[in-house]
């Protein structure tokens, strides 16, 4: 069931940012993922997500990066405190700028995770 749920996250999160400009994307997602209760889950709630996500959208027929991964496991984990999806970029020696996001959880990458031959300068954080 969660990876159905994973699926479906992702693929309505990559067709409304495809369709929607991005401040009413980032509207009409907070309104959907907020949520009053927060409860703590255990790290195998957590690993279960996010190996849906990641398995899902392996599976699904359209790319999918990290920014529709990074927020289809912060909607599916909308419930967990101290949950916040990251937004970074890097400037690589050859200049070429690559962004990235990733979801931390107090301070921990729990999806997005990177080599350690690479560093982002974190720009945005989307609690």
């Amino acid at each position: 069931m969660l990876f159905f749920k994973a699926s479906v996250s992702l693929l309505l999160i990559k067709s409304g940012l495809l369709l929607l400009p991005f401040p009413t994307f980032r509207k009409v997602y907070n309104r959907l993922a907020k949520s009053d209760k927060k409860k703590d889950v255990s790290g195998q709630q957590i690993d279960a997500a996010v190996w849906a996500v990641k398995s899902a959208a392996d599976h699904l027929p359209v790319e999918l990066l990290c920014l529709p991964r990074a927020l289809a496991t912060k909607y599916l984990l909308r419930k967990v405190p101290a949950l916040t999806l990251e937004i970074g970029v890097e400037i690589t020696p050859a200049k070429v700028f690559e962004a990235h996001a990733w979801v931390e959880k107090n301070g921990s990458v729990i999806i997005g995770d990177w080599p350690e031959t690479v560093s982002y300068q974190r720009l945005w954080v989307w609690e």
